[in-house]
């Protein structure tokens, strides 16, 4: 009796062995992050990929990630099928399936950058500074007081509706700052020089 037993364990682990080496096999080579091969989703082998493929190998890559304990951020919002299937005969070619994974990463790209912008030490050191002419709003080649605080609400206002972070806007310096003469207006090489320390406090 006992020896029928034991039989029947090894049976029974052979068997789920079977089983489970295709599985963890597809697990090893799929990888978890980045596009998928086509020859991954074209189970069958036939040339293109059916809807029922792609979602099963889409669960499979989200199984294999929960298991590695892999964060699955958005999952939610990942493009369906229909969003590869560009000429909606139900079966992606392998055309088909690089160009949706080309647009989807651009479109990653995109969001990175976008949520990029306003962030990092002294706005990418300096980079986004901005110019004398920006500020000189009747081009006479100086700074008024009152144009200078103008110039900036607007750039400020500006740069709101574009989704940067307007960081330090308390501590921005007044213009008597710039005004290193005190002739009350700010030149060129005034507003040159202080950006440039500006610059080099940002460095340090």
């Amino acid at each position: 009796m006992k020896t029928f037993k034991k039989a029947c364990a090894i049976s029974f682990v052979f068997a789920l062995s079977s089983t489970l080496l295709p599985i963890v096999a597809q697990s090893e080579t799929m990888p978890l992050r980045g596009p998928i091969a086509f020859s991954t989703y074209d189970k069958d082998g036939n040339g293109t990929i059916s809807e029922n493929e792609f979602n099963a190998v889409r669960a499979q890559r989200m199984s294999a990630k929960a298991a590695q304990g892999k964060q699955m951020r958005g999952a939610a919002n990942a493009p369906t099928f229909a969003s590869f299937d560009l000429d909606s005969n139900g079966k992606l070619t392998q055309d088909e399936l690089l160009t949706g994974q080309k647009a989807q990463m651009s479109k990653r790209q995109n969001k990175k950058q976008s949520m990029g912008k306003g962030f990092g030490k002294g706005q990418k050191m300096g980079k986004n500074m901005p110019s004398f002419a920006e500020f000189d709003l009747n081009s006479d080649g100086k700074l008024l007081e009152q144009e200078f605080y103008e110039a900036r609400a607007q750039r400020i206002s500006n740069r709101a509706k574009q989704g940067y972070q307007m960081k330090n806007i308390g501590s921005a310096p007044s213009f008597n700052d710039i005004d290193t003469n005190n002739d009350g207006n700010i030149s060129s090489a005034e507003f040159s020089e202080h950006q440039m320390k500006h610059r080099a406090n940002m460095r340090k």
